[in-house]
This record gives structure tokens, sequence and C-alpha cells, in this order.
């Protein structure tokens, strides 16, 4: 049959008039010829683009002409006829129909599909972006539960200790009244070849899970495994760092008769408890003590270890030699000898005679910032005179001035994290502004004084800290001996009144 393109109307009037004359033949013979010639017209009437509507259209006609014409068998011959031819000729568009309502249904579960490969990628992010095991957990049930489109998920693994309880994760986190008779699918995590746990995810009865739901939920488990194993070794690693870091750092001021001290300590960047700035207070040779204060270049794990380097050796050098020029020499020496990463080193090195009410020092300073003296009357003095830095190729020039420090006077040690905090490359506290702050401080003990410094430089800094602080202060007093607590998981905060 030739179809006709310039409207609907021109074919389905062709379909028309060749389906009443395929239908008059068919009643003629009845045979399995015009039955294929109805199954050719309603083949053409797809192809033609026609509905069903115009070959009913056409099959009425065809029927009306032949009943009217008086010639045809008796009508109830005639209408059996009509049914058998009818609908082989609609026998096309029925299977057009249930291939496109299949093909709708294949679409349908395929775009289905793609979207919770597209909901598991973008759970594979998060989850993967997580550091805590808790927060993977509630990550990977949330996506079980709205990748499946279930009722609610459930996410349990081993703790890291027998002796400790499963972790255990629930979308939605909080869980109402179960169903009844549910439909459940779960999904094992392993972690190096062993069970760490299980996804279980629950839904209405009679819910029937596909495969692709059970691939989804197998990929789901082997990112929760993935990313459970990995936050758990970081988890491990960061508290043997942290284990280590505080094994570095100094512990509680001693006890000095006749001196009080504070010290507050801020090392830059989350879960470091050591860098390149440290602080010690010791007792040296020939009953006097050491106070010092120092930087390394640089922060981190090598910072500190250069740190832990320094703080040991000026120990050591503390027992052998008496000007604090010697000691800072004798550094000097050992880190060219055990160092070959070029780092270079400031230090702030005082030996002290404490009597009653007085302390005399010498002090000397290897590139770094002089110390600060509070008088009681609020004026602010610098002292020492800056040396070159330890650790360099050059060998260091270093002076040794003595200071006298009487009741009252503070003397402020500090890195230069305090006097270098610049907001958008702009300086907003320094050594102009840290002078300044001091001179509110004539009067008050070291503690005070510490405190006052680590409020200002972390409210410039709004909290963020580029660099390590360190702030040592220290001076007379008449107070009997009294040691106050170290705070093991923030910042270092002792005082000594003694």
């Amino acid at each position: 049959m030739a179809v006709h393109h310039e409207g609907p109307g021109n074919g389905a009037a062709d379909l028309a008039a060749r389906y009443a004359s395929a239908f008059a033949a068919y009643l003629r013979d009845r045979g399995e010829q015009g039955l294929g010639a109805a199954y050719d017209l309603g083949r053409e009437a797809v192809a033609a683009h026609l509905s069903v509507l115009d070959l009913a259209e056409a099959h009425h006609a065809a029927l009306r002409r032949v009943l009217e014409s008086g010639g045809s068998p008796p009508a109830e011959t005639t209408l059996q006829a009509a049914e058998d031819f009818l609908r082989e000729s609609l026998s096309t568009f029925e299977s057009v129909h249930r291939g496109y309502t299949e093909v709708q249904e294949v679409a349908r579960l395929e775009h289905d599909h793609a979207q919770q490969l597209r909901s598991l990628a973008d759970a594979s992010v998060a989850i993967n972006s997580s550091m805590t095991v808790q927060e993977i957990l509630q990550l990977t049930a949330d996506a079980a539960r709205g990748i499946l489109a279930a009722d609610r998920a459930t996410v349990a693994v081993r703790a890291s200790s027998a002796r400790l309880p499963p972790l255990t994760a629930t979308s939605p986190e909080q869980l109402g009244p179960g169903l009844p008779d549910p439909s459940r699918l779960s999904a094992q995590l392993m972690g190096r070849g062993k069970e760490l746990g299980a996804i279980d995810v629950v839904d209405r009865a009679g819910r029937a899970y596909s495969l692709r739901d059970r691939a989804i939920l197998d990929q789901l488990a082997n990112l929760a495994s993935v990313a459970v194993t990995n936050a758990r070794l970081y988890e491990r690693e960061r508290t043997i760092a942290r284990t280590l870091q505080r094994s570095l750092r100094p512990g509680a001021l001693p006890n000095v008769p006749g001196l009080a001290a504070a010290v507050r300590f801020r090392p830059a960047g989350e879960s470091i408890e050591l860098g390149g700035d440290f602080y010690d207070l010791f007792k040296a040779r020939d009953g006097g003590y050491a106070a010092l204060i120092g930087d390394v270049q640089g922060k981190g794990p090598d910072a500190a270890a250069v740190t832990a380097l320094a703080r040991h050796t000026l120990r050591a050098a503390a027992e052998y030699e008496h000007s604090p020029s010697a000691v800072l020499t004798l550094l000097h020496r050992a880190l060219r000898e055990q160092r070959s990463d070029d780092r270079f080193i400031t230090v702030a090195y005082a030996h002290m005679q404490v009597a009653v009410e007085h302390v005399r020092l010498e002090l000397a300073c290897g590139g770094h910032p002089l110390p600060l003296i509070v008088h009681p009357d609020g004026s602010v003095d610098g002292v020492g005179r800056l040396g070159t830095l330890l650790g360099t190729d050059i060998d260091p020039l270093l002076a040794d001035v003595t200071v006298e420090l009487e009741l009252g006077d503070v003397l402020v040690l500090y890195t230069d994290g305090v006097t270098e905090v610049r907001r958008h490359r702009t300086e907003v506290f320094g050594t102009a502004e840290l002078t300044e702050l001091l001179r509110t401080c004539g009067g008050l003990p070291p503690d005070e004084v510490a405190e006052r410094v680590e409020a200002a430089v972390l409210a410039a800094s709004d909290g963020r800290l580029r660099d390590d602080v360190a702030i040592l202060a220290f001076g007379p007093t008449t107070q009997p001996g009294e040691r106050a607590g170290i705070l093991p998981d923030g910042p270092s905060t002792e005082e000594i009144n003694g």
C-alpha cells in the first residue's frame, strides 16, 4: 500500500477504501488469505502513524456498507466474520503497544539504575572525605536507605577493641516502630580479609529486591569497608603521633623557690601538639636555673624533630657551660653535625640566680626576638642583644647581657608567632602592639600577663593561628612554692608561684 503523507485525512481515507474492499473479499471466501489482508492493513496503518480510532472507523464504515447492501450472509454470521477481521487488523497495534510498554519499562529501569549509580558516586565522595568511623557509618546508612528507597538502614561494625561495644548508625537516626514481617537485604563489610560488620536494609513486607539492588548494596559495602579501614589506620597513626608529641613536650614547670612563672603554648594546625616553637625551665649548674624559648624554621613533624634535638642539647650543654652564649654555641654545633636539612633555629636563653625578691640573669639571644620586661609602673623595656641565627653555615655572633629583675618585674619571652600575626597579608599584631599591651600589665603576676598576651594574639588572628605561639613569663616573688596542673589535651598552661 502506498502511504500518503499529505495529511492524516488522506491516509485515513485511503485506508477506509481499501479496508472495505478487503473486508468484502473476506466475507466471500472466509479464508486465511483474507485474514492476512486484514493483518497487512493493520501493519500499514501503524507504519502510516494512523491510530486505532482510524482503523475502527474504517471497519465500521465497511461493515455498515455490507449490512446496508442486503446481499450479505445473515447478520449474525457477518458480525462474527467482522469481529475476526477487526481482531486480526488490530493485532499489529497490540504488538506495537506491548513492545512500547516493554521499552518504557526497560527505560524506566535503566533510568532508576542510572540514578542509583549517580547517588552511589555522590556517597563515595562524601564517605571517602570523612575522617571518623562514626561519620562514615552514618553516611553509609543514609546512602543505603536513599539509593534503595528503603524504609530504614542500619550499619554496624566491630569496635577496634574487643572490650568496646560495636559502632552503629541508623537512617533515619531516630527509628520509629518496626515494620511487620519486613523484607531485608544485607551486605557484609570486609577489611584486610576480616569481617568488619554489615549493612542491613529493611523495607515493607513483600518487596522483592532486584539483582541490581544487591549489586548496589555490595558496592556501597565495599566503599564503606575501605573508608572504615583507612579511617582506623589514620586514627591509629594520629594516636601514635600524639603520644610521641606529648613525650617530647616539656612537663610541668619545676617548683623554683622565689620565682613565679607561667607559660602559654599553642601549636598551629589541627591535632598537632608540638611544632617549631619550644620552651623550657630547668635546674642548671652552680645552683642556677635555665629559662629558654626557641623557634625552629617551619612547622610539623620535621620541625618537631629539631625541637626535640634542641631541647635535649640545651639541657646537656647547661651541665657543662655557664654562660648562655657558650650554651647556644654548643647547640649550633650539634645542629650542624646532626642535621643536614639546613633548618635554622632561634633561641633566647637565660641562666638565672634566684634570690629573695630578686632575680639576676645572664641572657643571650641567637636570632630570637629580644625579651621584654614589664615593670610594676607599666613601663616596658627590651633587654638583651640580638645575635645571629643558629644552625646555619656561618658561626653565630652571640653576646651575654646581665639583667636584674626586682619584685614586681615580669620578663616576657615569646616567639615570632606572637608578633607576626597577619590577616590578608597585613600585620595586625606586631612588636608595637605587644609592647602597648604589656604597658597595661604593670603589677600583674606572670600568669595574668601571659594570659593577656595569648588572648590578644588569638583575637587578632580570629583564632586561626598561622604560626606556633609560645609565651614564657616569669619574675621574682615572695610567695611559697606552688605548682599548677598541666592541660594534657589542649594548649599548655603552667604556673609556679614559688
